[in-house]
């Protein structure tokens, strides 16, 4: 084929939009990555500082103990003979230990012994020592205690509340979850944390009891003030931060197990919406560590570096603006140059005036009808048509007139024939009618030949209307078949306008 379309295409806008949603893509991929790497820091940065709480606490709980092993073994190295001894260790403890409320000492009697021991009691210096009971349930209050096979009753009590000597007497064991922890250091023969409660005088608190080794009915205990344990620092007390320390007897959110719960300003519903929750959650180093700390933290847009995550923003919003500017100059430029190559390909094979294919694209045309019929073994035709006395309008009215003749005959020509035939302009007042796939057989494919010639005769010879005036033309034609190759295109084109110089010498 001569005259063909370059092959460069325009980038559809699709395409376009393709590559913009995939740069975007990595830029959101990239703009996520910071993101992760900033909440990566600030859930190490919580760890960090989590961990530096918990190992606080701790320190401060087994220094407790550790003050409750060493009053026991006092006790039951003096604790009979020098009671005194035993009373200065335990203040000054206590006045240098916050979190300490009370030192006591309780005495396991059997109900048989119970009235010599308040005997006893009385006579050794607490003259209205009695046996007695608390409720810690709904109505908070002394009770009598109930009738059973042994008692638990505090003996002595150190303490820094002025209310503390109100306690002496108090049966222990009249608590259920006292009595529990009781038992089971006396079993254990090691030191048992006990829930927390609300003391008799208001404050939160656990008690460990820590049974003495050479003494095998009594049992020294501590009281653990849970208001003066030590808090999350301001390193840690941030917005959506909590921490809780609860007994592991109780689920993290029972608030009759917690020693304490904290939280920091609570994060939006966005925030809670899209960032994670970091958790930390350890065993604390008490006596059979029964307290568990759950600290958590809930990441919002305070975690985010706002600079870097600006910085990403506008170069990927900058690269995008590039990238589309970019790839509308590489359309344009595709453009403009398929632009350039149609026209060429215009100025190459159509015939300038007229519109429809010049002599070069028509032998391009009748070179595919000769092929086309030499596969399909029909017959095809080459018809020449001539204006008859052309020159003589161009020469009384104008070439502006020949002009608007030859293009409305161009027109009428190409009304006559199908989407599959070629109708071209040789030059002056010549067209050549190339039609393809008339039949097999030449008889029927004259016949159908011959019937275009006659139909675009009598278009072609219909009046013009041409500015101001109507012109009538008689015009000439000349038909030649082919079939195959058995004609060259020079062959064919001489044999056609043979027969339409033929026909003009009659119309003279």
């Amino acid at each position: 084929m001569n005259a063909k379309l370059n092959d460069i295409k325009p980038i559809s806008t699709l395409a376009i939009l393709i590559a913009l949603v995939v740069w975007v893509s990595l830029c959101l991929v990239a703009l996520w990555a910071v993101v992760n790497l900033n909440l990566r820091d600030a859930e190490k940065s919580f760890t960090e500082h989590g961990e530096d709480y918990v190992d606080k606490l701790n320190r401060s709980m087994v220094s407790s103990e550790t003050v409750l092993k060493g009053f026991s073994a006092l006790f039951a190295a003096i604790g009979n003979t020098s009671p005194e001894k035993v009373s200065v260790y335990v203040r000054s403890v206590i006045d240098t230990n916050d979190q300490i409320f009370a030192l006591e000492i309780i005495q396991k009697v059997a109900k048989k012994q119970l009235q010599d021991f308040i005997i006893s009691r009385r006579l050794s210096g607490t003259p209205d020592f009695t046996l007695k009971a608390f409720s810690f349930g709904g109505h908070r209050g002394w009770e009598h205690p109930q009738d059973k096979p042994f008692y638990y009753p505090v003996i002595y009590m150190e303490s820094l509340s002025s209310s503390s000597n109100e306690i002496i007497g108090l049966d222990v064991s009249s608590v259920p979850f006292l009595e529990s922890a009781v038992t089971q250091a006396i079993t254990l023969r090691r030191p048992v944390a006990s829930h927390p409660f609300r003391l008799i005088q208001g404050n939160l608190a656990y008690v460990v009891f820590c049974p003495i080794k050479s003494e095998e009915n009594m049992i020294v205990d501590m009281i653990i003030d849970a208001d003066k344990l030590q808090r999350p620092g301001d390193n840690l007390m941030r917005d959506g931060f909590t921490a809780t320390v609860y007994h592991k007897d109780f689920t993290v959110q029972d608030s009759k197990g917690q020693l304490f719960s904290v939280a920091g300003r609570t994060r939006s519903a966005i925030e809670v919406a899209i960032f994670p929750v970091f958790k930390h959650q350890k065993s604390l180093a008490t006596m059979g560590e029964p307290f568990l700390i759950l600290m958590t933290r809930q990441a919002g847009w305070t975690d985010l570096s706002y600079g870097l995550i600006g910085l990403m923003a506008v170069l990927s919003l900058a690269s995008s603006a590039i990238l589309y500017r970019y790839l509308r100059a590489i359309q344009r430029g595709r453009l403009k140059h398929i632009n350039h190559q149609n026209m060429l390909w215009k100025l190459a094979n159509q015939d300038g005036l007229t519109g429809i294919p010049n002599r070069m694209l028509m032998l391009d045309r009748l070179e595919q009808a000769l092929a086309v019929s030499e596969r399909s073994g029909q017959y095809g035709a080459v018809i020449f048509l001539d204006i008859d006395n052309f020159k003589a309008l161009n020469d009384t009215k104008g070439h502006d007139a020949g002009d608007l003749l030859l293009i409305e005959v161009a027109k009428r020509i190409k009304s006559c024939v199908r989407d599959v035939d070629t109708a071209a302009r040789l030059g002056g007042d010549e067209f050549v009618v190339i039609l393809s796939e008339l039949g097999p057989e030449l008889t029927e494919a004259n016949a159908a030949a011959m019937q275009v010639a006659d139909k675009i005769r009598a278009v072609v010879e219909q009046p013009f209307k041409l500015q101001l005036f109507e012109h009538q033309v008689t015009v000439s034609l000349g038909i030649t078949l082919f079939k195959g190759n058995e004609k060259t295109i020079n062959q064919l084109l001489k044999s056609a306008d043979a027969a339409m110089y033929q026909q003009k010498a009659t119309h003279h």
